[in-house]
């Protein structure tokens, strides 16, 4: 993942490994073949200048894209919204221990997956809040079909997309004839062991 510029952090590595590791019931070492470095982050337009990566890419997808029909190819990506109202500098009398300001706003994060296929059909959406406690209140008033989860942080992690996958992409899928496509980027939350083997036994091309 480093080669292709999306080196991971150590916990991101714990978590795949202790997916890895708990599904075949075994344990792993990396101390030999591993080191931490500090890396220098590039703005995604630098990184797409890469010709020889974007090609290798697209020659990959041209191979598993052949002979799948539109209805067949899914594309899904998640976005992350966060109300976080910012600090200012406000007058307060010297020595006031606690700067505080009465706002009817709080600091919130909530994900949204979104997943269609190049037929233009797209499945329902999936939520995901930051929290450590769901709300039915939560899950009223959004589009039809639409599921919710939450996190810790309000981003996907493994168990969630674990969840969006099973809930909401597998059962159309699998009722779909022939090879189907699912592409989407290389977060190491996607790197689930149970939806790539799921993917394997449907018939489903898991591309990143």
């Amino acid at each position: 993942m480093c080669n292709y510029g999306f080196p991971i952090t150590v916990f991101e590595l714990r978590c795949i490994v202790k997916c890895i590791s708990t599904e075949q019931n075994v344990k792993v070492s990396h101390k030999n073949e591993l080191s931490q470095r500090f890396c220098s982050n590039i703005k995604r337009v630098r990184a797409a200048v890469d010709d020889e990566q974007i090609r290798t890419y697209f020659e990959h997808l041209k191979t598993e894209i052949q002979g799948v029909p539109a209805e067949n190819v899914y594309n899904y990506d998640e976005t992350n919204f966060v109300d976080e109202p910012s600090n200012k500098k406000v007058l307060m009398k010297r020595g006031c221990k606690y700067p505080e300001a009465i706002k009817n706003s709080t600091k919130a994060a909530v994900s949204l997956m979104i997943c269609g296929n190049a037929a233009g059909e797209i499945l329902p959406p999936y939520g995901n809040y930051k929290s450590n406690k769901m709300w039915s209140t939560w899950t009223k008033g959004g589009p039809p079909g639409t599921r919710y989860n939450r996190s810790k942080s309000g981003w996907f992690d493994t168990s969630t997309f674990e969840d969006w996958f099973f809930s909401l992409v597998l059962p159309t899928l699998r009722r779909q004839e022939g090879k189907k496509l699912l592409i989407g980027d290389n977060l190491s939350s996607h790197i689930n062991m149970e939806v790539l083997k799921a993917c394997k036994s449907h018939n489903i091309a898991f591309v990143a």
